[in-house]
């Protein structure tokens, strides 16, 4: 699903993120750990094709169109929680139904279903990230790509978000973290330096 040699990515000079070989076949889960600024927000912007100006190959078997990077700082739109899920939906579909029992469930997979007809603008920071995580899982993306996902969330809402990851078979995981993820979401583990 993804190959990478000889990866680097440069800014004013520096290499910003050196990947010399990365092998990720479809379904596994894969944690990408390093310190601040090794590479990991960049690696994951690489391979969602945000970021196209890198020395070396990277070949990523899965459309556009089937990706989903969710940065570490999740963007949400104005409007309810159920309206930022059923865009995803809606995305997907390429318009016309709403999606709301798909979006709810998603919301109650995740343990915020009661924040439904909430506004966006009064969440938490833990809130929205699950927020977010939804709309993004309502997609049901081939490959997933999470910067930091379990920033903000509380040690119950962490392990609810690793326990709804570990149950998508059908999915491609690539997370970003400064440190490896609980052991309740078994991943392989690739070290930036």
């Amino acid at each position: 699903m993804i190959k990478i040699s000889q990866l680097e990515v440069t800014r004013d000079g520096r290499a910003i993120c050196v990947v010399e070989k990365l092998v990720v076949t479809p379904g596994m889960r894969l944690v990408v750990t390093g310190s601040n600024g090794s590479g990991k927000t960049t690696l994951l912007r690489v391979l969602a094709g945000l970021e196209k100006d890198y020395r070396g190959t990277c070949r990523v078997d899965v459309g556009h169109c089937e990706r989903t990077y969710l940065h570490q700082q999740p963007f949400l739109f104005r409007g309810t929680v159920l309206a930022n899920v059923c865009y995803g939906l809606r995305n997907r579909a390429g318009g016309g139904a709403t999606g709301n029992p798909e979006a709810m469930a998603w919301l109650k997979r995740l343990g915020i279903d009661h924040l439904a007809d909430r506004t966006t603008q009064n969440l938490s920071g833990g809130e929205a990230r699950r927020v977010a995580l939804a709309r993004a899982l309502a997609c049901r993306p081939r490959l997933l790509l999470l910067d930091q996902p379990l920033d903000d969330l509380d040690p119950s809402a962490a392990k609810t978000v690793c326990q709804v990851l570990g149950e998508l078979p059908e999915t491609t995981l690539v997370v970003a973290s400064p440190n490896p993820l609980p052991a309740i979401l078994p991943m392989s583990i690739y070290q930036l330096d």
